[in-house]
């Protein structure tokens, strides 16, 4: 089961409850726990969609041109000594 269809499922779970909760056939001793766990689902629909960050590897840059150029003149330095 992926993530989408795991929130969806939560989400009407959450919905449910809160019609169920707001339509006046609880205790109302039960209504606070109702709204607690129609939170709770909301914020598991939420963690489950959250996409997790990925680490991207960074790639060595390429010299500028210039420092190719300074290190060919410095070994040509060194060479002609």
């Amino acid at each position: 089961m992926n993530a989408q269809s795991m929130a969806a499922i939560l989400l009407y779970m959450a919905v449910i409850l809160h019609l169920v909760g707001m339509s006046g056939w609880v205790v109302p001793k039960l209504s606070q726990s109702i709204q607690l766990a129609t939170l709770a689902f909301m914020l598991t629909a939420l963690i489950a969609l959250r996409k997790k960050k990925r680490k991207t590897k960074r790639r060595p840059r390429k010299p500028p041109a210039e420092v190719e150029v300074m290190l060919d003149q410095a070994q040509e330095g060194e060479t002609g000594k």
